[in-house]
């Protein structure tokens, strides 16, 4: 990505930090999350350790911190490093977020953390489950423009999208609080 691209993205994702008002965001640190709790839309989602997250419940809505993954992965080509290095951060952040929602006012509320995300690849040994997503004309279009992202931001970026057997799709990922507090207690 070049750095004309990536200065006004800069400028755009403060603006976009403000409209969206994060719960948790780690402004000037490490951490590729930023968070916003709020009830749950979609549909029943059964949990490994059998609890169930319904709509209406709260949940720590997950937003991966595309800047700051950009900036990180920006000087580094090879597709296994930029892999490692996600799932590096990505391990390395939840145990922050473990401690957010411990000490978040409705934390004994928030049922679980869920994320809707092109990069499903290597997150279920995280504690993670996927589930595909409904088809409506809000998760099209989301598709649609996180394809275009990963076109823009990706080193390889169409290269990477039509070499894929199945194209790449939004799912949905969901991090109970139990597995949260059970691998990344802080």
């Amino acid at each position: 990505m070049n750095r004309v691209l990536l200065k006004l993205w800069r400028i755009g994702d403060g603006l976009y930090s403000r409209v969206r008002r994060f719960d948790f965001e780690d402004r000037w640190g490490t951490n590729v999350f930023r968070v916003r709790v709020r009830p749950y839309v979609g549909p029943t989602v059964a949990l490994p350790g059998g609890e169930v997250v319904r709509g209406g419940d709260v949940v720590g809505i997950l937003h991966l911190y595309n800047l700051r993954l950009q900036e990180m992965l920006q000087e580094i080509k090879s597709e296994n490093r930029r892999v490692l290095m996600v799932k590096r951060e990505v391990q390395r952040s939840l145990p922050q977020l473990a401690e957010f929602v411990r000490s978040h006012p409705r934390g004994q509320r928030i049922k679980a953390l869920v994320g809707v995300t092109l990069l499903t690849r290597g997150v279920e040994p995280l504690g993670f489950i996927v589930t595909p997503l409904e088809d409506t004309a809000w998760y099209r279009f989301k598709n649609w423009y996180m394809r275009l992202f990963v076109r823009l931001c990706h080193p390889d970026g169409g290269r990477r999208l039509k070499g894929k057997k199945q194209p790449m799709r939004l799912k949905r990922i969901v991090l109970s609080l139990e597995e949260l507090y059970g691998r990344y207690n802080a």
